[in-house]
């Protein structure tokens, strides 16, 4: 596996995001329109941010750690992770999962929703457990350089999840909001064990060594897992603080409840939109992650700096035209969307469309070569500094504020990040590397804007929308935003 890029894995794994994001697309939207509202969502989106944190840590965070030891492995020791890892990881997440289905009361009084979301909590509860699998042989799989099995994995479970949850919530929708919602939800535990299992199909065609669990191997995974978590975390981090804060501050401004509710379910629907680049992103992560660990171990500088920089490249690629575009465009994408609202939320939510998946690869990338503890002290910091900018911004402009927090913050991380990388490793990033995808997402724009302006409405934006793209394109060839021999490395 020596001198193996990353980049073919990180196709497949965006490729197979994106699919999941259209699914997610096609659950999350007509859930919102037609079944539960904005407010309906806001109860949902509770117990998912829940969800979420637990994602990040069993199915994000775990499986980088896991795939950087494996990467380190040979065969019977990588077997050896695996098992470790499973057994750990999946004991774990059923102690987690059994707490909250008996607590989940007390949790959902906690994060300010009180009975309305303890039927969510308790439906999502018993998919924590499963998430044990998935992490192991994610884990396992991206560590060995084979993407195939985990893009599968996301596939299944996004496709449950968006026919089972939809349906489920329609079959209850007559018997109120909170219970529909929670209807939905289960269509999210549904595919998570879909997910699981799909993995343990893989692990039956493609591997052949049983290994052993060990105790002194789980503590590795611990002393492993526990930074990486906590750095893949960060946006999940993000989204707690608002679930916790954001509705208490509204609240306290004298909305009522019920207006408070409405006013998170447009920022959900904000953060919803926001996730298509970042999950994207994420594939790179993942694959990159890997990647370095062997090229640090290998001493090849070259090959680490090569990856870096394509990374980077890649991340631009995909979330500068999406940045600009959901800034430029707001109003016209939740009311092509969702049918109106306020999209002030998404104007500030696009600049974490760039600012927090550049973060993450950069993360990534220092921590698979021993820069462990300084990306999370610089992260902590992050989310400390949005949260307190909630409690100044939301009072003044109002719901917009938690998302112009967070960028604030992670502009201010994304400069910690860069320079911490050049003191790590010596070298930086080549200025046209930064520059370049931004000039071309910045003239596709403008041609959408042009386009727009002659023909109004939800037509006028779906033709803007496909001029910015094709015009982004060619701009990006003719920039040479990405550099066409990344694809032909192995």
């Amino acid at each position: 596996m020596s001198g193996r890029s990353f980049v073919k894995g990180a196709l497949i794994l965006s490729a197979a995001s994106l699919i999941c994001k259209a699914l997610s697309a096609l659950f999350k939207i007509p859930l919102d329109r037609y079944l539960i509202g904005p407010d309906g969502l806001a109860v949902y989106q509770s117990a998912y941010t829940i969800y979420n944190w637990m994602l990040a840590v069993g199915a994000t965070g775990i499986p980088m750690a896991v795939s950087n030891l494996v990467a380190h492995s040979g065969e019977k020791e990588a077997a050896d992770v695996r098992s470790s890892a499973l057994w750990l990881v999946t004991g774990v997440g059923t102690l987690i999962g059994g707490l909250l289905f008996i607590f989940a009361r007390p949790v959902a009084e906690f994060i300010g929703q009180g009975a309305p979301s303890f039927y969510s909590i308790r439906v999502m509860a018993p998919a924590i457990a499963f998430l044990g699998v998935i992490s192991a042989y994610k884990g396992y799989f991206q560590g060995r350089g084979n993407m195939l099995p985990s893009a599968l994995s996301q596939i299944a479970d996004s496709l449950c999840k968006a026919v089972l949850g939809l349906g489920i919530c329609a079959v209850l929708v007559g018997r109120g909001k909170n219970i529909a919602a929670a209807g939905a939800m289960g269509g999210v535990t549904l595919g998570t064990v879909l997910g699981a299992g799909t993995l343990l199909a893989a692990g039956k065609k493609y591997i052949d060594l049983r290994g052993r669990p060990s105790r002194s191997m789980m503590g590795r995974i611990v002393m492993m897992s526990v930074p990486v978590t906590l750095g893949a975390a960060g946006f999940a981090c993000i989204m707690l603080a608002d679930t916790l804060t954001v509705q208490r501050i509204l609240a306290g401004l004298g909305m009522t409840a019920a207006e408070a509710k409405i006013q998170f379910g447009y920022l959900t629907r904000a953060f919803m939109i926001y996730n298509l680049p970042a999950t994207l992103i994420s594939a790179v992560t993942m694959s990159v992650a890997p990647a370095s660990a062997e090229a640090c171990r290998d001493g090849d500088r070259e090959l680490l700096k090569s990856n870096a920089i394509s990374a980077v490249r890649l991340v631009l690629f995909i979330s500068a035209p999406c940045m600009l575009g959901v800034m430029c465009f707001p109003s016209q994408l939740i009311r092509l969307l969702f049918g109106g609202g306020s999209g002030e939320p998404l104007m500030y939510t696009g600049a974490l469309m760039l600012l927090i998946p550049f973060t993450q690869v950069l993360s990534g990338i220092l921590q698979a070569t021993g820069c462990v503890w300084k990306p999370i002290i610089i992260l902590g910091a992050t989310v400390g500094v949005k949260t307190a900018l909630n409690y100044v911004l939301i009072p003044l402009i109002g719901v917009a504020g938690a998302p112009l927090g967070a960028a604030i913050a992670y502009a201010f991380a994304c400069a910690a990040f860069i320079y911490l990388f050049y003191r790590h490793h010596g070298f930086g990033f080549p200025i046209g590397v930064i520059v370049t995808p931004l000039l071309a997402a910045g003239g596709g724009v403008l041609c959408g804007k042009l386009v727009n302006s002659f023909v109004s409405g939800n037509i006028g934006f779906v033709l803007a929308i496909a001029a910015t793209g094709a015009a982004y394109l060619v701009l990006a060839f003719l920039l040479k935003v990405v550099d066409p021999s990344m694809l032909r490395k192995k």
